[in-house]
């Protein structure tokens, strides 16, 4: 096995996935940023990329059930999804070009045109159109037995499964130096000095096949059990073959305000003590082959051969596909529901405890490794374990005003508790510097942020010379804190500074109605984590802006902060450019007001307003008629 670094890292859905960077990203060169520096303005981006996408879904589905006797029934359904999407993007690169510098005219862009009569990065511009088609279908099928014996419910479903999705295609065009009008925009009017670059594409679909079986006793609606087993395949397993793997979980249930002891109780209406294990499965990856890589035209796979130089179609293999399986989540939890005072206090509490094994990652090879790719490889175990609590109050003062308010509290802990040795320290979260944030390491959150942590700043160079420094620093730049005392600073001096994983969530919402006046609230927040605000940090060519509190608060000779470099500061990562990412947000405000029975008793109309914190939901104003 080859070492192997990890490239970023960032915590999801059971999946580790450490080729997005989270802890900050630069741009590529300035012709592709347009606003005079390095760091990219999303907003002439978007100006200079005209892009136009359609899409059309088609969606549909078929459910059969046959009743074979009173408590014995079967069913079977099939659903299916067909996506066509169009897509057409105009890139005015000549123009993204003069952008990058002030100092840039057309006359150079135009001899570099002609000096490099194959190079696209001097085309006008450059036009792409693209079509795709996606089909995915899904059919179960279960059998049900449902009987009630003197008290003893019992439900029985056995079935099974089968999906098949990403069965998709694409193909696309790109053409170069089209008219600028609109209507001028297709391939057939692109110059022909330079070639048509054509892609086509038939993707390799994911099929996943499942039996399973579930049993659910209740004695009284007071006792509860139940078992389910499932035995779930997935085809993203090709390289072992090892497409299966059993899942069992089990629950257990007591409605205790049921019991006789509890009957006449005035105060508790409902408690219901609760408990489950089980083991769920993650196949969330690509298809586990090994890779081979190849390329057209001049690329390091293809060579040139012969007294003719002819070009010689080569392939490298790319990396291999490690014997992987399912990743499995095992799960153990506890929880309590109640209701009070003529229900109109409610809530829920759940302790619950996950262990993931097996846990799938996706890995980048070090410099040195044989292998080109990233590829997926089981690294180790990672555990969440915490709690959630629920609590709603509701009540109604009069016939004409009523009110309901709820708030809910998640802790959660976030631990890797066992790496693969190959993995163990490895390093990632690339600041695109040579600075690097995040390592894993057992005992740590996965991903957790890695760096020296800042001790001040240099205020002169008296300080210096008699200073424990790392490289050649200047008055104004970040001290950094020797921690194991050897008077080096080097990577033995990181440490960890928690994690970009929020420890708490939280949130509340209200709601008012009196008469034909109904108010809404909602609210959410996080706490416990952090963000590395890399905007505070050196950019690459020092023309990009800074924030007026980053400008306001540097340390200069005149104001000799402690805490904050000066404009002449260093790019090394550190604790400095670490901040609280807590926050909370008011999600969802709605004031609405029914006009009812407007033209019969059951006819009515809402008008309402609503505003909302989200990037793809602006303030509305609308109505409802029924």
């Amino acid at each position: 096995m080859a070492p192997v670094m990890f490239d970023n890292g960032r915590y999801g859905t059971s999946i580790y996935n450490t080729t997005t960077g989270i802890a900050g990203y630069q741009t590529g060169p300035n012709e592709a940023s347009g606003n005079l520096n390095s760091i990219g303005n999303p907003v002439y981006a978007i100006h200079r990329a005209n892009e136009l996408q359609n899409s059309t879904r088609i969606q549909g589905g078929m459910e059969g059930e046959y009743q074979i006797l009173d408590y014995l029934k079967i069913n079977s359904r099939v659903g299916a999804t067909k996506i066509f999407t169009n897509g057409r993007t105009f890139s005015d690169i000549k123009d993204a070009w003069l952008n990058g510098n002030p100092l840039r005219t057309e006359q150079e862009f135009q001899k570099l045109k002609t000096d490099n009569p194959d190079a696209v990065s001097y085309a006008n511009n450059s036009l792409n159109y693209s079509k795709s088609e996606n089909f995915r279908w899904q059919w179960e099928t279960f059998l049900t037995f449902d009987k009630n014996f003197n008290g003893h419910q019992i439900n029985a479903v056995a079935g099974f499964s089968m999906e098949k999705f990403n069965i998709s295609n694409n193909i696309s065009g790109t053409g170069y130096d089209v008219p600028v009008q609109e209507q001028y925009w297709n391939l057939n009017m692109a110059s022909a000095d330079y070639n048509k670059v054509l892609n086509q594409t038939y993707n390799t679909p994911t099929a996943l096949s499942s039996v399973f079986g579930r049993v659910q006793y209740n004695y009284n609606s007071t006792y509860y059990l139940t078992a389910t087993v499932r035995r779930d395949g997935s085809s993203v397993f090709k390289a072992t073959g090892d497409y299966f793997d059993i899942f069992p979980s089990f629950g257990a249930g007591w409605t205790i305000s049921n019991e006789d002891f509890l009957k006449n109780n005035t105060v508790l209406n409902f408690l219901k003590l609760r408990a489950n294990w089980g083991i769920l499965g993650n196949q969330d990856i690509p298809l586990n082959v090994s890779q081979l890589l190849t390329a057209d035209g001049s690329s390091n796979y293809n060579y040139v051969f012969g007294p003719g130089q002819d070009l010689v179609l080569g392939a490298a293999f790319g990396s291999p596909a490690l014997p992987l399986t399912w990743e499995k989540t095992h799960e153990t939890g506890v929880g309590l529901d109640f209701e009070m005072f003529d229900r109109k206090l409610s809530g829920s509490f759940d302790y619950y405890n996950k262990l993931n094994t097996n846990v799938l990652m996706n890995v980048q090879p070090i410099l040195n490794s044989a292998f080109a790719n990233n590829f997926y490889d089981h690294g180790g175990k990672v555990r969440n374990n915490g709690f959630e609590a629920v609590l709603s109050w509701k009540n109604s003062i009069s016939e004409d005003f009523n009110y309901n308010i709820g708030v809910n509290y998640a802790y959660n802990h976030n631990e890797l508790t066992d790496v693969k040795p190959a993995y163990d320290g490895a390093i990632g979260g690339s600041l695109s510097n040579g600075q690097i944030t995040k390592q894993i390491k057992a005992g740590q959150p996965i991903y957790g942020w890695w760096m020296w942590e800042a001790d001040g700043v240099w205020q002169n160079t008296a300080e210096i010379e008699s200073g424990v420094k790392y490289g050649s620093p200047r008055p104004g730049h970040l001290k950094y804190k020797d921690q194991n005392g050897d008077g080096v600073i080097d990577n033995r001096d990181k440490v960890f500074f928690g994690s970009y994983m929020p420890t708490s969530t939280y949130g509340v919402n209200i709601g008012i109605n009196y008469k034909a006046i109904d108010f809404s609230l909602s609210g959410y927040g996080v706490a416990g984590n952090k963000i590395y605000n890399a905007l505070k940090g050196t950019r690459i060519n020092g023309g990009e802006n800074i924030t007026e509190d980053t400008f306001n608060n540097r340390w200069t000779s005149d104001n000799k902060s402690n805490t904050n470099p000066g404009a002449d500061r260093d790019s090394y990562a550190s604790s400095y450019y670490l901040e609280s990412g807590n926050y909370f947000r008011i999600n969802n405000i709605t004031l609405g007001y029914t006009f009812k029975k407007l033209y019969n008793s059951t006819s009515n109309m809402r008008l309402y307003v609503t505003a909302q914190t989200h990037l793809c939901s602006p303030n509305t104003l609308g109505f409802l008629l029924k």
